[in-house]
This record gives C-alpha cells, structure tokens and sequence, in this order.
C-alpha cells in the first residue's frame, strides 16, 4: 500500500477566470465544469489530474492533457515517474473524498487532509493493465 502523497504531488492555480474574458489562444484553460475556453499559455507541460478544491463540484476528479491549465478553484495532481495518470486518476475517482470536505456556505477540499488515503502500489505495468480493464 502506499499514500496518495507517496505516489504524487500537488500544485496550485491562482488563475481568475475573470482575467481571462480577453485572453484567446490555443491552449484549453478548465474550471469545475469542465473546459472554459482556449488562452495564449499553459501551467502544465504533461498530462495530470485535477481536483475541484473550492465550491460547486468541491472532490471532483478530472484528467486532463498537457499543454493546459486550470482556474484558481483547482489543484493540479502531478503523479510521479512511474505512477500511471488513468491508474491513479481511478483511484482519485473511487475515493471517499467528501469525508475531507470543510466549510458550509462555500465547501472545501485540501490535499493535506485527503493526501494520507491508501491505494494498493503497483508497477506502472500493473497499474496501466489495471486501469485499461476498469
């Protein structure tokens, strides 16, 4: 078993949405619902995972390409060398992530609270068979 913060790392996006309205290009940019319009730059080189961290969709797991970024209400999940993104993206998806949410009015969801979760540690062999059958 290893802790989901063995097996990759977070980073954040101070991205508004608002700042963007100007701002058009080739690069997709993604909030909570999903795809919000394509910019002029991307945060991240290589495919990743992200993580609805603020407000409606607060847990939700998505995949995403590189060459891409996210908004400020999302956290990157960058797997390490060796860590399979579908593999470790399931697992995300699979996980009891609203026990970690916080706050009433608007709700939140911190990598430090959720980073201890368990997941079984394959090879990147076993993780990518595993993820292409499920």
């Amino acid at each position: 078993m290893a802790r989901l913060d063995e097996l990759c790392v977070k980073a954040s996006s101070n991205i508004a949405q608002k700042d963007l309205e100007h701002n058009n290009g080739d690069y997709p940019i993604f909030g909570a619902s999903g795809l919000i319009k394509y910019v002029d730059f991307y945060k991240q080189e290589q495919p990743y995972i992200a993580v609805v961290k603020d407000g409606a969709g607060v847990g939700r797991v998505m995949r995403l390409p590189g060459k891409s970024s996210v908004i400020g209400t999302m956290q990157y999940i960058i797997p390490n060398k060796g860590v399979s993104i579908p593999y470790l993206a399931y697992a995300m998806e699979h996980m009891n992530l609203a026990r970690y949410y916080t706050g009433a009015t608007i709700p939140h969801i911190y990598f430090k609270d959720y980073a201890r979760e368990s997941l079984r540690d394959h090879s990147v062999e076993e993780q990518s068979h595993i993820a292409s059958v499920l």
